[in-house]
């Protein structure tokens, strides 16, 4: 009849923030109530009918586990976690950064790069209050991308120079009408 869980321990809860998607199609974004030390998935699959689930409001409402289709865990990165995302940067070579293959020409780099530029630059965020950490990360992958588009961009023109001048070498006479600075 009685469980050996202390009533503190019943009391204790940590909310866990999702999108709830119901079963007439309704979606709620709010947090769950897990009980201390448990899992959301403990949670919905025990034989409890009801669930505590706070509206981002913080209204609180019981929801009957029969009523929900889908849940989506709505949990932001935490700093470290963007720090990890930052330091992966660092291990990552030229051409997965830019999403370019070896051997690519000069046109599909700079589109490329473009593209990625216009997605993660900052100022395409500048009418939304964003955390610091969103900022780094922003900036870091900018200077990510710049700092990959011209390693990439000076090895094609390095190649380029270095096909010219054998393309150079090949169409010369064979030595005859060569003249050499002073001579």
């Amino acid at each position: 009849m009685f469980n050996s869980q202390s009533i503190a321990e019943k009391t204790e809860k940590t909310f866990i923030p999702v999108i709830l998607t119901l079963v007439d199609g309704e979606s709620l974004k709010g947090a769950i109530a897990v009980p201390h030390k448990a899992r959301l998935g403990d949670l919905l699959n025990s034989s409890d009918k009801y669930i505590l689930f706070k509206t981002n409001t913080g209204e609180p409402i019981y929801l009957a586990q029969t009523s929900i289709a889908a849940v989506q865990s709505n949990e932001k990165p935490s700093a470290n976690q963007l720090d990890r995302s930052l330091k992966q940067f660092e291990q990552i070579n030229p051409y997965s950064i830019l999403k370019v293959e070896p051997g690519v020409d000069k046109a599909t780099l700079r589109t490329s790069y473009h593209q990625l530029v216009k997605y993660y630059h900052p100022d395409q965020y500048a009418n939304v209050q964003l955390p610091k950490e969103v900022s780094a990360y922003l900036e870091c992958v900018i200077q990510r991308l710049n700092a990959a588009y011209q390693e990439l961009l000076e090895d094609i023109e390095r190649l380029e120079k270095l096909q010219k001048q054998q393309n150079i070498a090949q169409q010369a006479p064979d030595g005859d009408n060569i003249h050499y600075f002073g001579q």
